[in-house]
């Protein structure tokens, strides 16, 4: 009987040994992670910036002094300066823009058996912009105020004319940040310059210009 007893004595302590084992031996969870929280990378269009353009416009000059009346194109390179500021309000950015350009057109001609030498010399514009951005790459509007200061000679009267022209102008780009800083950008504009008199004899001038810029930007 002792012998019985002390058997199972003997087994119940293997088996409590063994679940004791079992139990050290279960596989341990490892610690949860902590979330990942993901940091947006969108660019960040606010801000000041400065830059240049080339480009090229298409000048019309529409003249008429009463007794003859052409039209005439001033065609030319264009160079400028542009400086701005841009607010961002989730994809939506506004801004006003101004810039100034030299005009490369002058151009010797002869009309109504008159020799004429014409030119718009310099210009400028002051316009608001809005656009949609598409992380680093923008698509705007942009429209205001314009000016040009032009130059027209009647060589054979030995008669000359400079007057500055006012406006509107209107156009759409696309502008692309290359580096957080540089922005590339490629814009066209149509403007109207209206009309103005420009000899004491009553020629009146009549301007207006289509153009294409690329540019370089800098923002701060």
């Amino acid at each position: 009987m002792k012998i019985m007893v002390s058997g199972a004595a003997v087994t119940l302590f293997l088996a409590a040994a063994s679940y004791s084992h079992a139990a050290d031996m279960a596989p341990v969870e490892p610690p949860a992670e902590a979330p990942i929280t993901e940091v947006s990378g969108l660019y960040d269009w606010n801000g000041f910036y400065i830059g240049a353009n080339v480009g090229y416009g298409w000048t019309n000059g529409e003249f008429d002094d009463g007794i003859i009346g052409f039209d005439r194109n001033f065609n030319g390179a264009l160079l400028g300066a542009h400086a701005g500021y841009n607010y961002q309000n989730g994809n939506w950015v506004f801004g006003g823009e101004v810039d100034v350009k030299h005009d490369f057109n002058e151009d010797s001609f002869t009309a109504g058996g008159t020799d004429f030498e014409a030119e718009t010399k310099w210009g400028g514009s002051i316009r608001a912009r809005l656009g949609y951005a598409i992380d680093r790459t923008l698509i705007y509007g942009t429209g205001g105020y314009a000016f040009t200061r032009a130059h027209i000679n009647n060589e054979t009267l030995d008669e000359s004319a400079s007057e500055t022209f006012h406006g509107w102008t209107v156009g759409a780009g696309v502008e692309h940040a290359f580096t957080d800083n540089l922005l590339g950008r490629v814009e066209y504009r149509y403007t109207d310059y209206g009309d103005k008199e420009v000899f004491d004899t009553g020629g009146n001038v009549d301007l207006n210009t289509n153009s294409v810029t690329v540019g370089l930007s800098w923002k701060f």
